[in-house]
């Protein structure tokens, strides 16, 4: 876990965890926010849940992660209010990635929530950004990890998109959710078993073979199965409106029943996939690419000479809403505002992509709607700045200042 970026937002040192790995604090990777204690009344035993990082400076707050591998990365923010203002007013606010809108972040007060996606960096270091929405909401983060990826992961996910998670789910357990070290990479699988369907455990305790993606074993010992011979129906809902989804389901043989057969045929919403026939000790995974909208439908339908029930033992669901944003703020642009940022103290700490998403501009900027965006205007009244203007010719667009 060398490469892994893991910091405890909010926390004032960086340490060591039970398990031996380092939990950095914000202090080199963001120079705004100020660092906040939870309520002791909403404590969590998740130790980094425990502090948090909220901004309400600036209208956008960004870390700056640095990727030393040409990969894709496993990026993950976590958020728990905590009442750490004992206002008890939960905010909503924006998520952003290199000028791309990841989330709305909608706080509350009784869970954490979180946001992971599966990204390809596009440099050296990948902007993540927490941008204020509402009036006197201030952002907050408590907990940002970043990890590289094997490059035979996921192979059929574009590496032009980024890829959010939806549902991830350890199918036959009701216990506890599995993260790291059970996961070597560190995803969250949450329990999960489906109303009308059976729980088992297999009657082994180790995989001898597993998928390329490598789920943890405990995951996949444990299973759902139809009732008799009925079929499997697992539904996941989304917004109405069209998606790209990438779905990873992994299966294996809990018993070895030399005189039983299983076998059944996976559809994707009504389209077949194909027909799978699990094997003991082994997980495989079936996946699907699909354009859908609204309800994400999956049905494991048995054939017609098995003699044992449809089963399942974990899944995956990864949602692709928007294109992704390629362009950033033209590179002159971006160096002129260096200029301003390295000559004024009072603007010290401003990073991130200036001009998008453009809904979430620098609040001292206006930018064009060109591809790439082109700085327009700057107002700097108000930030009581001093002493002679940089230069900053190469702005060519400027109107306004």
């Amino acid at each position: 876990t060398w490469d892994w970026v893991r910091i405890d937002c909010g926390s004032d040192t960086s340490y060591k965890d039970s398990n031996g790995d380092t939990w950095d604090s914000d202090d080199d990777y963001i120079k705004t926010g100020d660092n906040k204690q939870v309520a002791s009344t909403s404590s969590s035993d998740i130790e980094q849940l425990n502090t948090l990082r909220v901004f309400s400076e600036q209208n956008k707050n960004c870390y700056t992660i640095p990727t030393p591998t040409s990969t894709r990365y496993i990026m993950r923010a976590m958020f728990w209010y905590g009442n750490y203002d004992g206002h008890s007013k939960p905010p909503t606010f924006d998520l952003e990635f290199d000028g791309n809108k990841w989330a709305t972040v909608v706080t509350n007060t009784t869970s954490f929530t979180y946001y992971e996606m599966i990204y390809a960096t596009k440099g050296d270091s990948i902007s993540i950004c927490l941008a204020r929405t509402q009036d006197q909401e201030f952002p907050f983060i408590s907990r940002l990890e970043s990890l590289p990826l094997p490059d035979d992961m996921y192979p059929q996910m574009r590496r032009d998109m980024a890829w959010f998670i939806s549902y991830r789910y350890n199918y036959g357990a009701d216990d506890r959710i599995l993260g790291y070290p059970d996961d070597q990479y560190n995803r969250i699988w949450e329990p999960q078993i489906p109303p009308g369907l059976d729980s088992l455990t297999a009657n082994f305790t180790s995989l001898d073979e597993t998928s390329v993606n490598a789920p943890p074993d405990s995951a996949i010992i444990k299973a759902v199965e139809a009732s008799a011979m009925d079929t499997i129906n697992l539904s996941f809902g989304f917004d109405n409106v069209s998606h790209l989804d990438h779905v990873e389901m992994y299966f294996t043989e809990p018993f070895l029943e030399t005189s039983e057969t299983r076998s059944f045929n996976v559809t994707v919403n009504r389209s077949f996939v194909n027909t799978t026939i699990p094997e003991y000790q082994i997980c495989t995974s079936v996946w699907a690419n699909l354009q859908s909208v609204g309800t994400l439908d999956i049905q494991l339908v048995p054939t017609e000479d098995s003699t044992l029930a449809p089963i399942i033992s974990a899944i995956e669901v990864y949602t692709v809403s928007q294109p992704l944003v390629i362009a950033t703020t033209s590179q002159n642009d971006l160096d002129g505002l260096e200029e301003f940022i390295d000559t004024f103290d009072q603007l010290k700490g401003w990073s991130g992509d200036p001009c998008l998403p453009n809904d979430t501009i620098w609040q001292w900027l206006n930018c064009s709607t060109n591809q790439p965006p082109r700085v327009t205007s700057i107002y700097l009244s108000g930030f009581g700045l001093q002493g002679y203007l940089p230069k900053f010719s190469q702005m060519d667009a400027l109107e306004v200042m």
